[in-house]
């Protein structure tokens, strides 16, 4: 279910936004909140955290782990490794963009 929730977001976004980069700074944008979530859920209380472990997954690599195996999990998280390094390329892009 995970996946099928993401795979839905990451499809939203390149509709909405209609430009690569934009889709794929909301791919980054989703597995960095994932993550804070994470971290959050982990230095709270049981309740909170079992809430958020029983909900939410831990990052988008998490989700190609549990859902996938084999050579479709490595080619996914070779594809996962090349769409974050693009994401800090855009964020770097942007943030030299700014300091000119």
């Amino acid at each position: 279910m995970d996946i099928v929730i993401i795979f839905v977001i990451l499809i939203v976004a390149a509709l909405v936004f209609k430009r690569v980069d934009n889709t794929i700074i909301a791919f980054g944008l989703i597995d960095v909140f994932l993550r804070i979530v994470n971290f959050i859920g982990n230095n709270t209380t049981k309740a909170i955290n079992s809430f958020i472990n029983r909900y939410l997954p831990s990052s988008i690599e998490a989700v190609i782990r549990s859902h996938s195996s084999g050579s479709l999990e490595t080619i996914l998280i070779w594809l996962y490794v090349l769409l974050m390094m693009l994401f800090w390329f855009y964020v770097l892009k942007m943030l030299i963009h700014r300091l000119h």
